[in-house]
């Protein structure tokens, strides 16, 4: 019974020094992650900054962590802060330039509490504990945009008829860099302002284009959302009424990233030259987004729709040939013509 009590005294004893072993450890901790990502620095980049794609590669347990970002160098740099668990940690995110695509190095500091503490003796130190979350964070980012993006199929249906509709649209301008964090803050824009008016929809949110721009690489453009009656806004507003007539176009879908959507242009105008069909330039070039963000979060399904207006042909019928009429006079039996007077 003696040895007993001696044996959960010692227990006790070394629970208690192992107790504060671990906590004397130190707080201060700085740990560094990289992985090269088979995709342009600027797509990596631009995923990593659109707070709404945390989601698809955040390692944390997306209700254990807040993320806040505090400062960003557009292309290079993304300084945060991650808050786990109640204790605070400074992140920082570098992008750089490779021949594959990008080296994405990412850095970790801050202070450990016990619990960090304790899973960093456990583990062989801190840096087998955070590091495999950083490394799970990377891992993510590089199979959502590998796999993800690259992805697609591009569909040509040939000549439909566009049915007109009214909408209500709001303009931007911006480079075609941020056209897709644009487009997505006005399409939430435009959702909010439809149901704060209770405002009937009849048909899926698209995208006009006034001027696409190559040499300087911008964009004017109208997020537009379809509904069931002319509406007449207030002058100055942000968003205002349009409507587009019926017309002839050819439809093309592209099943998978909006980053395949120039080639799915390309291919729509080379299927026009080769069909000898005439682009309407005074046309309304369309965009639908019949599959996208929020409702489906992998690139790989989303599903936009293309409508490039052709020009009706006119047919003038050739103008048939004149008959004329010939009078032939046969002389009448028993009579003699005389042809010398």
């Amino acid at each position: 019974m003696r040895i007993l009590k001696y044996i959960l005294l010692l227990l006790l004893l070394f629970s208690v020094a192992f107790v504060v072993f671990v906590a004397t450890q130190q707080s201060d901790y700085r740990v560094v992650r990289s992985k090269e990502i088979k995709a342009s620095k600027d797509i990596v980049y631009n995923f990593v900054s659109d707070s709404t794609s945390l989601v698809d590669w955040n390692p944390w347990d997306k209700d254990n962590a807040v993320f806040k970002n505090l400062k960003s160098v557009p292309g290079d740099t993304i300084m945060q802060t991650i808050t786990v668990s109640g204790e605070k940690n400074d992140s920082f995110m570098r992008f750089q330039k490779t021949k594959k695509g990008a080296l994405v190095t990412w850095e970790l500091k801050g202070k450990l509490d016990f619990e960090l503490k304790l899973l960093s003796v456990l583990q062989g130190g801190v840096d087998n504990v955070l590091g495999d979350k950083l490394e799970d964070g990377l891992n993510n980012i590089d199979t959502y945009l590998v796999k993800e993006l690259t992805t697609y199929n591009i569909k040509i249906h040939g000549l439909i008829t566009k049915h007109a509709t009214n909408y209500i649209q709001q303009i931007d301008t911006c480079s075609f860099a941020d056209f897709q964090k644009v487009s997505k803050t006005m399409l939430q824009n435009m959702m909010a302002f439809v149901e704060k008016n209770d405002i009937i929809i009849t048909g899926l949110p698209f995208i006009t284009y006034d001027t696409w721009d190559k040499q300087n690489k911008t964009t004017i453009f109208s997020m537009c959302v379809p509904v069931e009656e002319e509406i007449l806004t207030t002058p100055g507003s942000e968003i205002s009424g349009g409507h587009f007539d019926e017309f002839l176009a050819v439809k093309t879908t592209l099943t998978g990233d909006y980053s395949h959507n120039q080639e799915a242009w390309d291919k729509t105008l080379a299927y026009i030259k080769k069909k000898k069909l005439i682009e309407d330039l005074e046309g309304t070039n369309i965009e639908v987004y019949k599959v996208s963000l929020p409702k489906e979060r992998k690139p790989s399904k989303w599903v936009t729709e293309i409508f490039v207006p052709i020009k009706k042909r006119v047919y003038i019928p050739k103008p048939k040939p004149v008959e004329t009429e010939v009078e032939i006079t046969t002389p009448v039996e028993g009579t003699t013509t005389n042809t010398n007077q």
